[in-house]
């Protein structure tokens, strides 16, 4: 039976407001690439091991791409410049990473925000957390595909992706359906970052989903990206 154990989200002591709310911010004061990049990776190894990222690299930069550049996996290859929906970073792997670091080399122009949403302010009843965890859905990454749960056992993180998870019948359909409306339910209270460069965003991917808001072709926007296991 899933509960939300609050203990299983503290992370540690230091990360101070992200241990409150699931992430926090915060600015370097020398925002060249480089000092950004290094000020991530000081943070990252600070909270546990760097996990490499879809293209193999413990560092990224990503941008927003058109859904012909997009790699045909990522959720990219389906919104494009759209919206990108709530999701969890990594569902498309058997345990998501822990941290999710952004550092904003460059907020483009116009800004697209990042949106994040506490998936336990969601409302689920027990009832609802109990099909959650108790129902089998198909987590599609190619050859590697495998079954899981939309809920960790125990309640430790919310696997959500719409660009690779699909239910295998009616309960499981049920059970995405579930999170969808809620998400939806919930998308105006979702709290938006707006970009600035030096940024830093430490986000506890176990407890918050992130989006981002719609992007221009070319707007520059760049964030430094890295994945931490804890």
């Amino acid at each position: 039976m899933a509960t939300l154990d609050t203990a299983v989200y503290e992370p540690q002591q230091h990360l101070g407001p992200t241990a409150e709310r699931g992430w926090s911010c915060r600015c370097v004061a020398d925002a060249d690439p480089s000092s950004i990049v290094r000020e991530l990776g000081r943070i990252g190894d600070h909270l546990g091991t760097r996990v490499a990222g879809r293209a193999g690299s413990l560092e990224e930069v990503i941008q927003p791409r058109a859904i012909a550049d997009a790699h045909p996996r990522s959720l990219s290859a389906r919104y494009g410049l759209g919206t990108l929906p709530f999701h969890t970073e990594l569902s498309h792997r058997t345990k998501p990473c822990r941290y999710l670091l952004l550092g904003c080399i460059d907020p483009g122009s116009p800004a697209a925000a990042t949106m994040l949403l506490d998936w336990r302010n969601l409302g689920f009843s027990q009832q609802e957390l109990d099909l959650l965890e108790a129902t089998p859905v198909l987590v599609r990454t190619g050859r590697r595909s495998f079954y899981s749960t939309i809920l960790a056992p125990g309640g430790a993180f919310l696997r959500y992706d719409p660009g690779c998870i699909e239910a295998l019948d009616a309960r499981g359909r049920n059970a995405l359906r579930l999170v969808e409306d809620r998400i939806a339910g919930a998308a105006s209270e979702a709290e938006a970052h707006h970009w600035r460069q030096g940024d830093i965003l430490i986000i506890d991917n176990w407890r918050v989903l992130h989006g981002r808001s719609p992007s221009d072709q070319g707007s520059g926007r760049r964030l430094a990206r890295i994945l931490i296991d804890a």
